[in-house]
Formats: structure tokens, C-alpha cells, sequence
């Protein structure tokens, strides 16, 4: 996936990892191979920590 066309974390100013989670709690898991209509890659975010686990593990998505 190209860099330039993920969204990039104001707060690190690089693209989002899977396991950030954000002030509201979203964890996020992964940018999707599919452009949304602001021209940045779709993004998959988990509503907690435990959902986030569970699906990397079925994803076998690294996260630190």
C-alpha cells in the first residue's frame, strides 16, 4: 500500500499503526486496499482493546 494515500495520526504525524488507540477508546486495526471518496484508503477500526485482539489474531496483524 502506498503511504501517501493513508490518513496520516495528527498526534504522531505519521500513518496510523494497528493497536493506536484513540481519546474515545477506537483501537485501530487496518488501513483497507480501497479508497474512500476523500481519496485516503478505508480504514478498519475496533471499538475496544478486546475486539481489536481478537480480530488481529484472526488477521494475524502484527501491533506493538
Amino acid at each position: 500500500m502506498e503511504e501517501t494515500f493513508k490518513r496520516i495520526n495528527k498526534i504522531t504525524g505519521k500513518p496510523f499503526k494497528p493497536g493506536f488507540q484513540d481519546d474515545s477508546g477506537r483501537v485501530f486495526l487496518r488501513y483497507l486496499n480501497k479508497h474512500g471518496n476523500d481519496g485516503y484508503y478505508l480504514e478498519e477500526w475496533k471499538k475496544d482493546m478486546e475486539s481489536f485482539l481478537k480480530k488481529a489474531r484472526e488477521l494475524n496483524i502484527n501491533y506493538d
